[in-house]
């Protein structure tokens, strides 16, 4: 059976990409730390879902607007 190592260094950076955080939620060794790498997670995706909305109604108003134009 493989040792497990665990890491015991914070993490208070929310500056992580989501292989960090998903790194750090396999092996931070404080309950804290992995809680928050896991929030992390969760704001990280937000904020990509967020941009990706965002885009998709700018599409559709740009879509709408050549409608009216060439109808």
């Amino acid at each position: 059976m493989a040792s497990e190592t665990y890491d015991y260094e914070s993490f208070d950076n929310t500056d992580h990409t989501m292989k960090q955080i998903a790194d750090a939620i396999r092996h931070k060794g404080y309950g804290k730390d992995v809680r928050e790498a896991i929030a992390q997670g969760f704001e990280n995706l937000d904020k990509h879902l967020s941009g990706i909305e965002k885009q998709i109604e700018d599409i559709k108003d740009q879509k709408d607007t050549l409608n009216d134009i060439f109808k």
